[in-house]
């Protein structure tokens, strides 16, 4: 093999390195934000679970989201 194709051959395994290098980096940033999305929605849930607990304890009219104040 020349040296031409022997400097091509290289290169492009250089370039095939680092994209493998590229894409697994890629996908463990996609998998660590797939893990906090989940942790993220399950939090939401909880504290929407937390909130609708309160206002099932809020004596009388108080949790009432439709009453208007005073002074109108």
């Amino acid at each position: 093999m020349n040296e031409s194709l022997q400097a091509r051959l290289e290169h492009l395994e250089s370039l095939y390195s680092e994209q493998e290098y590229t894409v697994q980096a890629l996908n463990d940033t996609v998998a660590q934000q797939d893990r906090d999305i989940s942790n993220l929605t399950l939090s939401i849930e909880q504290l929407r679970d937390q909130i609708k607990a309160l206002k099932t304890e809020l004596p009388g009219d108080i949790g009432s989201d439709n009453e208007k104040p005073p002074h109108y």
